[in-house]
């Protein structure tokens, strides 16, 4: 096997992968990019499409396209043993976060709710990750891999067969901003100078950035402003009220420019070795986001003073009950809360309580046929 390049190989150029290749192809000395789409035609549009936008700056990226199907393993094996990339960003999923969005207000929240949220639908952002770290390991290469789909579960599922991503994206990092800018704003110094360390679940950061709240769920930050521990300065539940007031941001899938402003800056802090602090959820095949450390070696989980290994891992585990999903077994096996099992039997008559590794596929069929006819019932196709 030939050494390790630095070439970043991108699967998936929809919604999120194609607003993070429009980024990435405006950012100077990026060594190699391989974009991949099993829709050829749309992927070889949408890669001219960044290389020539990226012209108009005076840039002119080295982008490739290459057609992949995670569906075929063999294949994709081939293709990722040929490219030897050092890092693999996925932006796969076999459902978008929007499709549930789609449903009436009062239909969503009974399906999205306290112990029934994303969880139970893991399946669909589970498959194509795992088919594809399936490739990565009978490729053989030692590439990193950058996980998009629902990374705070998905990644600690892979993680018990053997199979985990190196880290994910967006998420928790998804509300480090916004609480910077509230601390900001109320303290009246730069949002620069304004530092957060959290550990959460996907929950948390879901309903912090749209209502304020979320905070029901085990949680922990710690605020410095210019170099100064200013937490016990707040009520953070109060606190946590501002962000919808301060920092209210676009909705619907305008929003992915800042979920793929949060992958660009992981990519690049692991490509580049930068040693910077962020935050990402997913590291080292846990449960839940942590603050972590990036460099060549990937994403790794970085623990303030006061805070211990133990006690980060606890939090987002009880977490992740919120988002419906009591706990994961050792051997990867997914069990769901009571509520989310009633909530989507009830509902769309799926009925499952556990969900082992290899019944995904399965599973996927299943809830996507039964989604679809009650979304249906609403008007919704998806």
């Amino acid at each position: 096997m030939n050494k390790t390049n630095n070439t970043l190989m991108m699967i998936g150029l929809g919604e999120l992968g194609g607003t993070v290749l429009e980024l990435l192809a405006r950012i100077p000395n990026i060594s190699k990019i391989i974009a991949t789409d099993l829709n050829e035609e749309y992927g070889i549009r949408k890669t001219n499409t960044a290389l020539m936008g990226a012209s108009y700056m005076e840039l002119y990226p080295n982008i490739e396209f290459v057609k992949i199907n995670l569906n075929n393993i063999e294949e994709t094996a081939e293709t990722i043993k040929k490219v030897n990339p050092r890092i693999i960003y996925s932006a796969t999923t076999l459902q978008s976060w929007w499709v549930i969005d789609a449903l009436p207000k009062e239909v969503h929240k009974q399906l999205y709710k306290k112990f029934c949220g994303i969880g139970p639908w893991i399946p669909m952002h589970l498959l194509l990750v795992y088919k594809l770290m399936q490739a990565i390991k009978k490729a053989g290469v030692n590439s990193l891999m950058i996980n998009s789909s629902f990374p705070d579960n998905v990644n600690a599922v892979l993680d018990k067969v053997g199979l985990a991503p190196n880290v994910g994206i967006g998420n928790i990092d998804l509300i480090a901003a916004p609480w910077r800018k509230v601390v900001s704003e109320m303290l009246d110094v730069p949002m620069r100078s304004v530092k957060v360390y959290i550990f959460g679940h996907h929950y948390s950061s879901y309903n912090l950035g749209r209502t304020g709240t979320g905070l029901d769920a085990p949680y922990y930050i710690k605020i410095m402003a210019e170099d100064k521990d200013v937490t016990k300065n707040f009520d953070i539940k109060e606190l946590a009220q501002e962000i919808p007031k301060r920092a209210k941001r676009v909705s619907g899938t305008q929003i992915n420019w800042v979920v793929a402003s949060s992958a660009v800056k992981i990519i690049l802090g692991i490509l580049n070795d930068t040693n910077e602090l962020s935050h990402a959820p997913g590291p080292e095949g846990l449960v839940g986001g942590y603050p972590v450390r990036l460099s060549k070696e990937g994403a790794k989980v970085f623990l303030p003073e006061e805070m211990t290994r133990e006690r980060a891992i606890q939090i987002n585990e009880e977490a992740q009950k919120w988002d419906g999903i009591e706990k994961i077994e050792e051997d990867g096996t997914v069990i769901f809360t009571d509520e989310a099992y009633n909530a989507f039997k009830d509902l769309l008559g799926y009925e499952c309580k556990k969900m082992k590794v290899k019944e995904t596929e399965e599973r996927v069929k299943e809830l996507d046929k039964l989604y679809k006819k009650f979304a249906r019932k609403y008007g919704v196709n998806v």
